[in-house]
């Protein structure tokens, strides 16, 4: 668990000194691609920023069918053939006509290096902001036809390779839980539906920096529903500690306890004393009480 969250106030990232505060979601994209195919796990392969040569070209996530013939149901994979490179945009970034056609180099590219056939490759985009413009390029200049086959799945007809676009925000919660939320606005019910999904995923700890990652990022509403779950306690307060929320979490454990002995008549003091709260404050959640 430390080497996921570190014990220091600065991350290494790549190999740079990276801010605190900063959000690294790919780690947890290509851990909610596990996730959400983890039906399928034993038929494939999954390389996280596959290099495509020694110069600095890398796709971020390459999935390999180990059986050509193996059908994927999953609405994000309905469209995947024997080679399947992903590229994700963070909910800060968007999907730009160089992007597109950056990771269609690289499809072009690992076609040549691999030996693959072009035909046995998809391309996956995964993003949160709407590619308005690149849908409208595709459209008008490059003459392709953009199909919405499902909430947030977009297949572009005709180009070289076949393509999906991911709208995260847009795909259904039941089919795509952990690519939906992959973002920092989710919500309590979001973050309950999480909790019990990853709880019923074998070996849990396994997955933690998704969860991590969406901790760090929607600080509040795990909050509000760590209590469910003692591995996300445990993840949530060591997240608290290594990004100094830790003073924070304490206050809300310490009134939690004290409210819950004023509701058993132990004296002020006494909680006063045990919860390291102020005698006013504890008087101030007594008066909350009397009133509700």
């Amino acid at each position: 668990m430390d080497e996921i969250l570190g014990n220091s106030n600065v991350d290494r990232v790549n190999g740079e000194v990276a801010n605190q505060d900063k959000i690294y979601w790919h780690e947890a994209f290509y851990e909610a691609l596990q996730l959400e195919l983890h039906k399928y796990r034993d038929v494939l392969i999954f390389e996280n920023e596959r290099l495509l040569s020694k110069e600095a070209l890398k796709m971020d996530v390459l999935i390999i069918k180990k059986e050509k013939d193996i059908e994927i149901e999953k609405n994000i994979g309905k469209i995947f053939k024997a080679h399947n490179i992903f590229e994700y945009k963070s909910e800060t970034d968007y999907l730009s006509v160089y992007d597109y056609n950056k990771v269609l180099g690289y499809a072009l590219l690992y076609s040549s290096f691999e030996k693959v056939n072009i035909s046995d490759i998809t391309v996956s985009f995964a993003l949160s902001r709407h590619p308005r413009e690149l849908l409208k390029y595709l459209e008008n200049n490059r003459g392709l036809k953009v199909d919405s086959v499902e909430d947030g799945i977009y297949y572009v007809i005709g180009d070289i390779v076949s393509v999906q676009i991911l709208e995260q925000k847009k795909l259904s919660s039941e089919d795509s839980l952990f690519l939906k939320n992959l973002r920092s606005d989710i919500g309590s019910d979001d973050a309950i539906k999480i909790i019990s999904a990853l709880e019923v995923q074998e070996d849990l700890s396994d997955k933690s920096k998704y969860l991590v990652t969406l901790i760090s990022a929607n600080r509040k509403v795990f909050e509000e529903v760590f209590d469910m779950s003692a591995v996300v306690k445990d993840l949530f307060l060591e997240a608290a500690e290594r990004n100094g929320w830790y003073k924070d979490v304490e206050e809300k454990r310490n009134i939690d306890l004290a409210v819950e002995m004023l509701q058993e008549d132990i004296s002020i003091e006494k909680i006063a004393k045990l919860t390291k709260l102020s005698i006013e404050a504890v008087k101030e959640l007594q008066q909350s009480l009397l009133d509700q």
